[in-house]
Formats: C-alpha cells, structure tokens, sequence
C-alpha cells in the first residue's frame, strides 16, 4: 500500500511546513523555490486523504505522479548548483520540503542514491534532518530490492478487516532495528507501525454523508 506510505512522508512534510524559518538562509529565493514545489507536490495526496475529488476529474494519482516528473529536473539542477540544501542554505522547513521531494522521486533512484551520498555528511554537521536520512536510506534500499535499516516503507497484512497491521517490507538485522532508529532520535519500530495502521484505517474509513 504505497499510497499510505507517501501519505506518511506527505504528513512529515507537512510538519516541516509549520516551521518558522527563525533566522536568515543563505538562499532565500531556492528556499521558496522549494516550498512552493512541495506544495504542488502534496496536493493530490492531500486531497485523497480527504476523500476529496480532483475538480477537473482528473485521476488524483496521475496528478501525483506527473508533478513528481515535472519537478525531477528541477531538484537536478538544484543538486548540481547547490549540493543537498540544507538548514543554513534554505531553513528546516524548506530543507525538509527537499527531501520530501526526493523521497517521491522513485522512478529516479540513482538521483535518490545520489541525494542519499549527498545528505549523509549534512545530518553529520546538524544541517539536515537525521530521521529524514532514515526514511531516505530505505526508500533506497527498498528500490534496489535490499532489506531496509529502520523499517520505514511499510506493507499492510490482513487489509479489508478489523485485524488490518502495517509490516515492514523488510529490515535488516531486525533484532537491533531499534538501536538504529534511537540513534537517529527514532521511536521504537513497534510504535511507528501501530501510528502506521492507524493512519491507514483512518485513511479508509468510510467518508461520512451526514450534513
């Protein structure tokens, strides 16, 4: 279920949209550059988490994937102009909102392995998001058909009834998954797949017609 999964990075993303940018970034016309891209890029998933149709009847998914298409080379050139713009180049929340993007960018996983490589040294210097190289670091295993280190990309067991459970697709070593998410200021992995099956019942709850 890919969808609850992008809903998931959708809702992080927006998270960081509520960040105020508290002091001046070296490049303010990139940082808004990448707000306005991850508002288009959230659209669509926002409004099927609503159960909300597309005005123009147009299939919400292929609204999503043509804006990730259209926005790939745009992060390319970003990447070959700025590096990985993190929270001195362009503040939390517009950092964030690269990150989002490159998470979506799945048809693209050399970029996304390249973003990866670049972000690494970023979270080591306090200038990107640690959790956000967590869910980076498996988005990418996962597209390489490798085991992931945290258990962030979810599949969903049971899905259509009350027993409904998020899984991860796979994890490496899970006996001490939860020491590498501590360590990057992650909660327990039992906890983040409970939030996960919430979500997702929630998500598919029946949209009520009262008035």
């Amino acid at each position: 279920m890919k969808l609850v999964v992008l809903l998931m990075a959708w809702l992080l993303g927006c998270s960081k949209l509520g960040v105020a940018q508290t002091s001046p970034v070296l490049y303010p016309k990139l940082s808004k550059t990448l707000d306005s891209l991850a508002y288009v890029d959230q659209w669509p998933m926002q409004q099927m988490f609503r159960q909300l149709p597309d005005s123009a009847g147009r299939n919400l998914v292929d609204v999503e994937k043509e804006n990730y298409a259209r926005h790939q080379p745009i992060l390319e050139k970003i990447v070959r102009q700025y590096g990985y713009p993190g929270f001195r180049q362009v503040g939390e929340k517009s950092s964030g909102n690269f990150w989002l993007l490159v998470q979506h960018a799945d048809a693209y996983p050399d970029f996304q392995r390249q973003v990866l490589n670049l972000m690494l040294p970023e979270v080591k210097r306090k200038n990107a998001s640690p959790i956000n190289y967590a869910y980076l670091t498996d988005r990418v295993a996962i597209n390489a058909g490798q085991p992931e280190e945290y258990g962030t990309q979810v599949v969903y067991e049971n899905v259509g009834t009350p027993t409904v459970k998020a899984k991860p697709k796979s994890v490496r070593d899970p006996a001490h998954v939860n020491q590498r998410r501590a360590a990057l200021g992650m909660e327990p992995l039992e906890s983040y797949l409970d939030m996960m099956t919430k979500m997702h019942i929630e998500m598919n709850r029946p949209k009520s017609t009262a008035l």
